[in-house]
């Protein structure tokens, strides 16, 4: 007698007709959505599958997916039921019912449609998580498959991966949060993990939080549905970070000799005393990777980053950053774009932990050489420095970010819905996508020190010299430590020269022309910006929500044509005394209006012209910079 796993045909509609009755009355049915070998063998029904997707530095598919998470990926799942009778409840419900406890799901190529809890090479089924000790334990179960209820409001699932020598040795632990604080928090429903000095957080990842809900449809075909692919994203648990410099001082190149740090969280410059000569260091908290450490994983619930895996680490941190390896050492000498800097380490990013919270700023103080190579001169720059906003070192999880000096002339330093059967999870590999988790920031090295930064079509621009036409670009200005509100005390200019040659556009040729000397040699011209320009309390950041700028507040330069323009920061303001003169020809004076700027009036309201000039007593006056004040200046390219 032919046995059958489900009713025969002749009886199939019956039973299934009081199956959703049940489920009417009841709201859910063991023999419907359970994990009985019976049921879990059923011919010809389709499991329940997952399927992911990892940003990551390279793009892949199929087995290389597979490979960024080591062949394995361990989910935990849980159900949103009814709360009383058959009414819905929300995600925020504590009526959850759990399904999947911690379980392995192994990848084994061309395996896929080998069994019903299998489409894309991904299997859990009959697995045993050997990881108990270290990882919120199946306590040693075989794993069972696990079918749709579609009588279910939602489904939760989140997931993570990690190096499997680390789980099994215990230098890497898990444990999965499964209480809320109170019915809203279940974004705080995540992952506990301690980490060994020698564990590898580069193989850590957390997938996003998944919630499929009836709303998602019951599309078999379909990706996050009831009866379809679950796909996760991926996402390292790491940040990555480089630092480049380059130099713009014309005529001259630029040696590195000496970098400062102090070991102190918040330093004065003058107290930075630490030298190194071996590699780029500076001032800013963090944890290096090599660190023992505890990651606290819970999700966003805002803006572009919802249900994303927002990461706390804690542990010893110095307040310090060095990057090991060439590129950034004494004597080296800089490259002369941004587009090509001169990297630590070759370019090649350093891994740090995240830092969402931070801060602090970054503190750079450098020592360095101007020389000619043509006449042998040198000029040493003593305590060169640089400040870094701390909103721009909040390191997220699975971003880059680029952060460059630029040294000038101007420096300083001295089971529902109608739907018939059961369908079981499977899980499944899609691709490895390439996140463009990218951000770079350009930093005058001096104090005040000006950061810059530039986005188009909600994108930073990144590696261009310096940005591309049409970006919004802003201007940040850290003073003493602080970034501050330039209100009343900043102009933007735009820029020009007559012989770039001989007289380039650089921040001292900028000063130069702004101090309004007497004399006329230079040929740069600056003329007030005419675009929008207004200043903002937050500003983009690189993932796609915002910076806010504690206290202090951020030039905006909307849409900016190609073209070069000039931020100028008043510090200190500059004075000037009124020099008299007079000339006893017509001749001198024509000699002397073509090569200064004088003035009728010794309050400079007005420019002498040539008609100005009637007799030999005719007093004029030079305008001369008696107090230079205290300025900051930034040159930004838009090409």
């Amino acid at each position: 007698m032919k046995k059958y796993l489900l009713p025969p045909p002749a009886m199939r509609n019956i039973t299934l007709f009081t199956l959703a009755l049940a489920a009417l009355v009841g709201c859910t049915s063991e023999s419907f959505t359970g994990t009985d070998d019976e049921a879990r063998l059923a011919q010809g029904e389709t499991a329940i599958t997952f399927g992911f997707d990892v940003p990551a530095v390279t793009r892949a598919s199929g087995s290389e997916a597979a490979t960024a998470l080591g062949n394995q990926f361990i989910v935990y799942g849980e159900k949103s039921e009814t709360a009383d009778g058959c009414a819905p409840v929300t995600d925020g419900s504590t009526s959850h019912q759990l399904v999947f406890k911690n379980y392995v799901v192994n990848y084994t190529t061309t395996s896929a449609y080998t069994t019903t809890s299998n489409t894309k090479d991904w299997e859990y089924v009959g697995l045993t998580q050997d990881y108990s000790t270290n990882v919120d334990p199946q306590a040693g179960e075989t794993q069972t498959i696990k079918y749709w209820d579609y009588s279910a409001t939602n489904y939760v699932f989140t997931a993570f991966s990690a190096q499997q020598t680390d789980l099994s040795s215990g230098k890497v632990k898990v444990t999965k949060v499964t209480e809320k604080t109170d019915a809203n928090k279940v974004y705080d429903k995540g992952y506990t993990v301690t980490l060994s000095a020698d564990a590898d957080p580069t193989k850590l990842y957390f997938s996003d939080r998944q919630v499929i809900s009836q709303t998602a449809g019951t599309d078999r075909a379909a990706v996050n549905a009831y009866g379809g692919n679950v796909t996760f994203t991926f996402r390292n648990a790491i940040s990555q970070i480089r630092v480049g410099m380059y130099e713009t001082i014309d005529g001259y190149g630029v040696k590195i000799k000496k970098f400062y740090y102090q070991n102190d969280a918040s330093p004065a410059f003058a107290t930075m005393s630490t030298a190194v000569t071996s590699n780029f260091t500076a001032n800013v908290p963090n944890l290096s990777t090599t660190s023992a450490a505890t990651l606290n994983v819970t999700y966003y619930n805002e803006g572009t980053r919802q249900n994303q895996p927002k990461i706390a680490v804690s542990g010893t941190a110095a307040n310090y950053i060095t990057f090991a390896g060439s590129g950034l050492a004494a004597d080296v000498t800089l490259a002369t774009a941004a587009v090509t800097p001169t990297y630590d380490n070759n370019g090649t990013f350093t891994t740090v932990f995240p830092q969402e919270t931070n801060d602090k700023s970054l503190k750079l103080k450098v020592d360095y050489q101007l020389f000619n190579t043509k006449t042998g001169e040198t000029i040493d720059i003593i305590g060169a420095t640089a400040e870094v906003p701390a909103g721009y070192l909040q390191w997220k999880p699975n971003y880059r970010y680029t952060y460059l000096f630029k040294i000038s002339s101007n420096t300083n330093g001295s089971s529902g819905q109608g739907v018939v059967g059961l369908y079981p999870i499977t899980f499944d590999a899609v691709s490895i996508e390439a996140e463009d988790g990218t951000a770079e920031y350009i930093t005058t090295v001096s104090e005040p020190s000006i950061t810059t930064f530039g986005v188009k079509a909600g994108k930073y621009q990144v590696g261009n010299d310096q940005y591309e036409d049409g970006s919004d670009v802003y201007a940040t200005i850290v003073d003493a430590g602080t970034v501050i509100d330039p209100t009343s005390k900043y102009n933007v200019y735009t820029v020009t020269t007559t012989d770039a040659t001989n007289f380039p556009i650089t921040e001292a040729s900028v000063a130069e022309s702004l101090a309004e000397t007497s004399a006329k040699t230079h040929k740069v011209t600056c003329t007030a910006y005419a675009g929008t320009k207004t200043l903002e309390t937050t500003v983009p950041g690189e993932d796609g929500t915002n910076i806010t700028l504690t206290a202090g507040k951020a030039i905006k330069l909307a849409a900016l044509a190609a073209g070069t323009y000039a931020v100028e920061y008043e510090k200190t303001a500059r004075t000037y005394k009124a020099v008299e003169v007079t000339f006893s020809t017509s001749a001198q004076y024509n000699d002397a209006i073509g090569a200064e700027v004088l003035y009728t009036d010794n309050m400079f309201n007005t420019e002498a012209t040539a008609s100005d000039y009637t007799d030999a007593n005719t007093k004029f006056y030079r305008k001369v910079v008696y107090n230079a004040g205290t300025y900051a200046y930034k040159v930004i390219v838009v090409q």
